[in-house]
């Protein structure tokens, strides 16, 4: 069964009610496996800087949807969401965050440095904005040698304020690169607003044209719209007609690096206000009213849990690394 938007009928005919539910499945485990890692968190069990994606899954999970295993991605600091949704084992990520040898860089990089060849998940970094050049060039070699793919690149609302952005996305407009920067403006650098960091009168929409590249603006709230609109910029890209950006405006329920709910800097997204539109509540909502039980839901649920306790008790028997691999895959060559 098809559920069909009365503004868009043409493009979301395709978003059946399976579809959606497979999106929910991905939806809920980015979200129960968060909060589980914070937990672990707050009981000094994770010792890597943690950055948590709870708030912002639809916008993950509805990028990744839009492309296919062959398409590439990159994610930021704030990267669990971004790899769960491209495919990526969770019991292997898990392993990287405990620092365990089974991880994703073995053991040695922790939460902000995931790297899955299996599943095209380039990798993640966490010096600010540096996922952008790094994803042009990767998509470069795409575009040079006739790939027919696209790179993905996730960053946020502050690091798209870095200068080598804009370098970026000129140069990835000059060469009409098969680039995809999805921008997740949840209104906060750390616990700067907008306001406080950018001029009246500044325009991404307009500084994103100015370098060639298409623009295009989402709800990073509703899995469906973002789900949507990432499908129309990726079938632009595979076009040969160069870069985009699809800024997705969301919210993240925690602070910036650690597993609290800290509302003292909060003014747009009040509690109130972020657990009405919380993304995963909005989608399961709209499954209900398609006719999906509840039943079926608590199933998935109650699956996905159980699932990432595994994971996490997986990782937890894991080994560490060997010492005598101290210096081993340090640099590649």
């Amino acid at each position: 069964m098809a559920i069909i938007s009365r503004k868009n009928k043409r493009q979301d005919v395709a978003l059946s009610t399976g579809a959606l539910l497979r999106a929910y499945e991905k939806m809920f485990l980015i979200r129960v496996a968060e909060e589980k890692i914070a937990a672990l968190y707050l009981k000094n069990k994770i010792m890597s800087f943690v950055h948590f994606y709870i708030g912002q899954e639809a916008v993950a999970v509805g990028v990744a949807d839009s492309i296919g295993l062959k398409d590439k991605m990159l994610g930021n600091h704030r990267s669990h969401g971004h790899y769960l949704a491209k495919g990526g084992d969770l019991k292997r990520m898990v392993c990287e965050l405990l620092g365990k040898e089974g991880g994703l860089a073995k053991g040695k990089g922790g939460s902000m440095h995931m790297v899955d060849r299996s599943v095209n998940f380039v990798g993640s970094t966490p010096i600010l904005g540096s996922v952008v050049p790094l994803s042009c060039g990767v998509a470069f070699e795409q575009k040079y040698n006739k790939r027919k793919s696209v790179t993905v690149a996730f960053l946020g609302d502050g690091a798209f304020e870095e200068g080598v952005i804009y370098e970026t996305i000129n140069l990835a407009g000059l060469f009409k690169l098969p680039l995809l920067i999805v921008v997740e403006n949840n209104l906060y650098s750390v616990n700067s607003p907008l306001k406080d960091r950018r001029a009246e009168g500044h325009n991404v929409a307009k500084i994103v044209r100015g370098f060639g590249a298409k623009y295009i603006k989402a709800d990073g709230k509703n899995y469906r719209d973002v789900r949507v609109k990432a499908g129309k910029m990726v079938a632009y890209l595979r076009k040969g007609n160069g870069p985009g950006v699809l800024e997705c405006f969301t919210h993240r329920h925690m602070a910036h690096s650690a597993p609290i709910f800290d509302e003292s800097s909060r003014k747009e997204d009040v509690l109130e206000k972020r657990l009405q539109q919380d993304s995963i509540k909005r989608l399961r909502s709209e499954l209900r009213r398609a006719g999906v039980s509840e039943k079926k839901l608590a199933s998935i649920e109650s699956e996905k849990i159980r699932y990432a306790d595994e994971s996490i008790a997986f990782a937890f028997a894991a080994p560490y690394p060997k010492p005598e691999t101290l210096y081993t895959n340090v640099f590649a060559r």
